[in-house]
């Protein structure tokens, strides 16, 4: 039975595909202490389970993007859910803390291919403004991982032990890989002659692409600083307990899915993408500078904290199914490729984001989140704002552009 493209099933089919990497990585997270134990290995061993699985994940997109360009979606598709759901009951299985980590890179890798095809996927089936709003629903599916992976995991692990919440990931990706093959055709097809220049083009000698992309990955990098100093503010320094702290990130993940959605609603009633682009990066910058003024005062106070945070993650809701359809839609014959840059440059914003944050936190307490989160999301604006005016509106720009 095949799934209509641009069906609510099939759009949420995209969202989970999405979604993978982000349930893989939080639905772990509450078992890292329990797999020191239980593999009598180090912290820092089990901290590589995640960096790796990152690291697999940057791979798998590179690749899988680039392949399926050649050879189409659906082969890489079920080829990465194949290595995902293989490589997910060898972690099951793990014996050593060495093992699971080798194990969790091959994981992430087949994450990374499937997570890089839906946007590519939703470029090959639909144009304009209809791309767009498919894209920011698919985008709204995906932002529901982080609300329910943690609680899940600290469930999963606390009933049966931390194999169980391992178990649940190959269990998935078996369902999606039934899923995919049962119900989704190839969306890929041969390029006509006119697209031949724009094909042969590398990314990177694409200057509208690459500011696009730019601006997409520090909007990125301001919202993964939040992510990884977090934990450490709010429970570390603010003394607020663990389930505060997962209702905050609860909120704060349902405030992003929230914008998605909004930027779907307004894209089928024919609002633009610039036209939700040019406030929706001001209304980040602005708020996370209103975060970062009030965390320099010295006024860590939730009631304080909250609101400008809800703004930045509903702002970020809106500004990446946008910034991520001109980006694609400028490289319609590449979408694949495109797909996967935008996603390992996302890659790249987050770990600086995140590594910045680790550095100060120690000295610098909540400030060391806060004034990050304005930086990125003020060259966030800064080179949307330069890329806007590079020949025009980039909705304009041609597809290949002189250096």
């Amino acid at each position: 039975m095949r799934v209509a493209p641009g069906s609510a099933a099939f759009l949420v089919l995209l969202g989970l595909l999405g979604a993978l990497p982000a349930l893989s990585i939080d639905i772990c997270a509450p078992t890292l202490p329990i797999v020191v134990t239980a593999l009598h290995t180090s912290t820092t061993v089990a901290g590589l389970t995640v960096s790796l699985f990152m690291a697999g994940f940057a791979a798998g997109q590179f690749c899988g993007g680039q392949l399926s360009d050649k050879h189409g979606r659906r082969p890489v598709l079920l080829a990465g859910l194949s290595c995902y759901t293989l490589a997910g009951a060898a972690c099951v299985l793990a014996t050593s803390g060495s093992s699971l980590v080798g194990f969790r890179f091959m994981q992430g890798a087949g994450a990374g291919a499937c997570a890089v095809l839906p946007f590519a996927m939703v470029q090959d089936l639909f144009e304009g403004e209809s791309a767009r709003s498919k894209r920011s629903y698919v985008t709204a599916v995906l932002g529901g991982a982080p609300v329910l992976a943690p609680a899940l995991g600290s469930l999963l692990s606390g009933i049966a032990g931390w194999r169980a919440v391992y178990l649940a990931l190959p269990l998935a990706g078996a369902l999606l890989l039934l899923l995919a093959a049962g119900t989704m055709v190839e969306t890929r097809h041969r390029a006509p002659a006119s697209a031949t220049s724009q094909a042969t083009m590398r990314l990177r000698d694409d200057p509208g692409f690459i500011g696009l992309a730019a601006a997409n990955a520090l909007s990125y990098g301001a919202i993964f600083a939040y992510i990884g100093g977090a934990p450490i503010v709010i429970i570390g320094i603010m003394k607020l307990s663990p389930a505060v702290f997962s209702a905050i990130f609860a909120s704060t993940a349902l405030a992003l899915t929230a914008g998605a959605w909004t930027s779907g609603r307004l894209g089928r009633r024919g609002i633009g993408a610039v036209t939700l682009l040019n406030p929706s990066l001001a209304f980040a910058a602005a708020a996370t500078m209103a975060l970062a003024a009030v965390s320099m005062a010295g006024l860590v106070w939730g009631a304080l904290l909250l609101p400008p945070l809800l703004i930045t993650l509903f702002a970020r809701g809106t500004i990446a199914p946008n910034l991520q359809h001109l980006a694609i839609e400028r490289r319609q014959e590449q979408a694949g490729a495109a797909s996967a840059a935008l996603g390992v440059s996302q890659l790249i914003a987050g770990a600086a984001a995140s590594g910045v944050v680790a550095f100060l936190l120690p000295q610098y307490g909540a400030r060391a989140i806060a004034v990050p989160m304005a930086l990125f999301a003020a060259a966030a604006l800064v080179v949307w704002l330069c890329t806007s005016r590079l020949r025009g509106n980039p909705q304009r720009l041609p597809n290949v552009l002189p250096i």
